[in-house]
C-alpha cells in the first residue's frame, strides 16, 4: 500500500499525506499561529510514526508556516507586521505581472469564463456557501497562473500568499470581507477582458492593499499572533488560541 517506501520504512507518499494534512490545518487557521506542534501527538493522531511527521513539519519549516522552537520543538509559525508589508509587496509586484501575462494569453472566451467564476465567488460569499467560495477560487487562480506560463513565480506567489492569508481568511463571513475580495475578483476580470492593462494594475494594487490592511489590523488586535523578544512568546498565549479547532474557513 505504500509506494516508495525507503531504508527507514517511510513512504515518500506518507510524508506528501502528512505535509497536506498540517498544511491545510495551518492554512484554514485551524491551527492557529503559535499553536505547538507535537511531534508524538501528531504522530499518534494520525496514526504514523514520528519520521513522517518530522519531515513534513520541515518543508513547513522551508515554507514559512511552522518554526522551530527551542529544545528542537516545532510550532506554526508567526508573522510580523514588516513581514506582511514585504509579502504584500511581492504580491502586489508579481500578481500585476500575472494577470497581464494571462490577459495576453487567454482568448475571450475563457476570460468571459472567467468573469463567470468571479460572480460565482460574490453569490457563494453573499450565501455564505465557504466549500463553494473556495473550489471556485482556487479554480479561479489555477486559470489564471497556468495562463501566465511561469512556474518559479507561481511556486513563489503560492507560498507567500499562504503565509498571509491565512490571518485574513481567519473569519471570512463576519465583516464582508469576502465579498469585498470576490468583487475584486470581477474587477479583475473584467480588466482582462477590457485589456486595460492600467486598469489592471490599478485593481491588483487595491486588492493587495486590502488584503495587508486587514491582516495588519487582525495583528494589531491579536497580541498572540506577534512574536515578542521572548523566543517562547509564540506558545505564551496558546491556550487563547484554537490550537485544535476542526473549523476551517
Amino acid at each position: 500500500m505504500l509506494d516508495g517506501v525507503r531504508g527507514d520504512g517511510t513512504s515518500s507518499s506518507m510524508v506528501d499525506e502528512v505535509y497536506a494534512a498540517l498544511l491545510s490545518a495551518i492554512v484554514e487557521a485551524r491551527l492557529g499561529a503559535g499553536t505547538p506542534l507535537s511531534q508524538n501527538k501528531l504522530a499518534a493522531r494520525m496514526g504514523v510514526s514520528r519520521t513522517p511527521v518530522r519531515e513534513a513539519l520541515l518543508r513547513l519549516e522551508r515554507d514559512g508556516l511552522v518554526q522551530r522552537m527551542p529544545e528542537s520543538g516545532f510550532a506554526v509559525a508567526t508573522i510580523t507586521a514588516a513581514e506582511v508589508h514585504e509579502a504584500c509587496d511581492v504580491l502586489s509586484l508579481l500578481d500585476t505581472y500575472v494577470y497581464k501575462r494571462a490577459a495576453e494569453a487567454l482568448p475571450r472566451t475563457e476570460l468571459e469564463g472567467l468573469l463567470e467564476l468571479a460572480s460565482s465567488l460574490v453569490a457563494s460569499a453573499d450565501s455564505g456557501d465557504a466549500e463553494a467560495w473556495r473550489h471556485a477560487d482556487k479554480r479561479y487562480h489555477a486559470i489564471v497562473m497556468e495562463a501566465a506560463q511561469n512556474r518559479f513565480v507561481a511556486q513563489f506567489l503560492e507560498q507567500t500568499r499562504r503565509r498571509v492569508q491565512r490571518f485574513w481568511l481567519q473569519t471570512p463571513h463576519f465583516d464582508g470581507r469576502l465579498r469585498t475580495c470576490s468583487q475584486d475578483h470581477v474587477r479583475l476580470a473584467d480588466a482582462m477582458l477590457a485589456a486595460d492593462e492600467a486598469l489592471l494594475s490599478q485593481t491588483v494594487h487595491a486588492h493587495i492593499e486590502r488584503l495587508r490592511a486587514s491582516v495588519l489590523a487582525r495583528l494589531e488586535s491579536a497580541g498572540p499572533l506577534l512574536p515578542a523578544a521572548d523566543p517562547l512568546a509564540a506558545v505564551v498565549g496558546r491556550n487563547e488560541l484554537p490550537a485544535e479547532s476542526t473549523d476551517g474557513y
